[in-house]
């Protein structure tokens, strides 16, 4: 059986994997391994003298890093800046700290920085940066100490979290009411009103005039004039007593009605000659354009009104620029309907199954760039390395949307599939070549490891909680979050959500998780530096 396995690595690899799932799904006092469970599964194969291939090992790591870049692109480049400099602040300080501590326990202990990077990646659950590590070092004792600091890394994140609320005497109950007064506050829905016009200063007044409109972000989608239902442009005139659709925030529309008029009874028409219908973008000559560049009245005599992104409504500004997959509402007469979907492509099978060309195209791109030699003088010369080359590449051009004809972006469940394959490949191979030599590293160092991987998880988490609070007064739904996301660690964020009905927690891992993923690469290459 030994012989068959190893001279057939496919079936070994396909071993090493389906055990490892089967493994994660275990739950004991609800916490479970999941696809981490490979690599454990994968170094006990190690340790009996199996081996496999490195090129898996490879593809995986570029199918996994790839699939980060085009996660995080989007919202990497475009993140607001209030909020997201404060959280992110506090996830670079976490990192940073984090690797220090890491510098200090090597030097401490008097552990190898081979193993030591690797519970940084471990005590961080980052197998992103194990991957980043793993690069670099090409030593087993990177994926072993990633592999013993492991489990405190996820035990100790979740029991911190856990502890908060006790920790600082929060009342969690209290934050949540305290957000959603706030959220009402301040909500800014897309809405809608009809307003007859009453203003004498707006008779005969073109819509690109109309100043006050542009500055409440406002957008006029018809007009009722003399009986007749216009689909409002940029040269649209305004009459008194017309009754116009507004479209907008409820803040917006408010401060705005006194100015325009009345709120109207009047209801349009759904009928033969208007109608709103909503389109997907999937015609590659529109991405990247802004909503004033596609001309849209001049042409099919129609509007776009709001566009749907990521499950969110946002109102169509003229200078919102449109991405492959937006979809838009379009308010125009209804004999127009079937040119207008052609002109926004509005094909579905294309966003379910995307482009196989483009995600091969900007991977060859990754690779190319991370072989490209940079010097600094004639001290320091490096390259990005196929992981920084990839990430790169994943990170821009998802970012860029479309290049010519090349669309980029990618649909959110291809690029689920690929970071989970990728992942799971990659810690087959790791985890295979570092059994080889666990037993004689636990046997050696096991105790001294361990305790090293939690003082690296522990001290930047508690450290830069308290910070977090203190400083920003962070609340603890929003420390959830950031904590989870910093630390990278998914069963911490379902530890905590299940504490709260907030979507806070969410959010906030969302926001932080593709910068500490980033982050937590550079890091680890830099400490193979020391």
């Amino acid at each position: 059986m030994f012989d068959y396995l190893q001279d057939h690595q496919v079936i070994l690899l396909f071993l090493i994997i389906a055990l490892g799932l089967i493994i994660g799904r275990i739950k004991i006092w609800g916490f479970s391994f999941e696809s981490s469970a490979i690599l454990f599964v994968a170094m006990a194969f190690g340790h009996y003298g199996f081996t496999l291939n490195s090129d898996f090992m490879t593809l995986g790591l570029i199918f996994f890093i790839y699939s980060i870049g085009l996660q995080a692109g989007p919202s990497i480049f475009n993140i607001s800046r209030k909020q997201g400099f404060r959280l992110n602040l506090i996830v670079l300080l976490l990192l940073v700290l984090g690797a220090l501590t890491t510098y200090l326990t090597a030097v401490f202990f008097n552990l190898d920085m081979d193993i030591a990077v690797g519970l940084f990646a471990g005590a961080f659950t980052s197998t992103p940066g194990l991957a980043a590590a793993q690069e670099a070092t090409q030593s087993p004792l990177t994926s072993t100490g990633y592999g013993l600091a492991y489990p405190f890394g996820v035990i100790g994140v979740i029991l911190f979290i856990k502890l908060m609320p006790v920790i600082f005497r929060s009342d969690l109950k209290k934050e949540e009411s305290d957000e959603q007064i706030q959220q009402e506050q301040e909500i800014a829905a897309v809405d809608r009103l009809n307003i007859e016009i009453t203003s004498e200063s707006l008779e005969n007044i073109q819509l690109k005039n109309l100043q006050l409109i542009r500055n409440a972000g406002l957008i006029i989608s018809r007009i009722a004039h003399d009986n007749e239902i216009l689909v409002a442009g940029p040269k649209s005139v305004l009459h008194k007593g017309d009754v116009i659709r507004v479209v907008g925030t409820k803040n917006a529309i408010k401060s705005a009605l006194p100015l325009l008029g009345k709120k109207s009874s009047f209801e349009f028409p759904q009928g033969v000659q208007m109608e709103s219908r909503r389109f997907v973008i999937t015609n590659k000559d529109i991405v990247g354009k802004s909503i004033a560049e596609l001309n849209l009245h001049e042409t099919f005599d129609a509007n776009i009104t709001r566009v749907r992104r990521s499950g969110v409504d946002i109102l169509a500004r003229p200078d919102f620029r449109l991405r492959w997959g937006d979809r838009v509402r379009v308010v125009g007469e209804i004999n127009q309907m079937d040119a207008i979907r052609n002109f926004f492509g509005d094909e579905m099978k294309k966003i379910e199954y995307g482009n196989i060309f483009s995600i091969f195209l900007g991977i060859l791109l990754g690779i190319t760039a991370g072989l490209i030699p940079f010097s600094v003088g004639k001290i320091i010369a490096f390259n990005l390395g196929i992981t920084g080359g990839v990430l790169l590449a994943g990170l821009v051009l998802s970012n860029r949307g479309k290049v010519g004809p090349v669309v980029w972006q990618v649909p959110a469940p291809i690029t689920a599939f690929m970071r989970e394959l990728g992942l799971i490949l990659f810690l087959a191979i790791v985890g295979i070549q570092a059994g080889s030599d666990v037993v004689e590293t636990m046997k050696a160092d096991g105790i001294k490891l361990v305790a090293a991987g939690a003082v690296i998880t522990l001290l930047p988490m508690i450290l830069i909680t308290f910070f977090s609070r203190f400083r920003y007064k962070c609340k603890i739904i929003e420390l959830i979050g950031i904590i989870s996301g910093g630390m990278t660690s998914t069963p911490g964020l379902a530890a905590g959500t299940g504490m709260t009905e907030s979507q806070t927690p969410l959010l906030m891992y969302a926001t932080v998780y593709p910068f500490a993923m980033i982050l937590m690469m550079l890091m680890a290459k830099i400490l193979i530096l020391f």
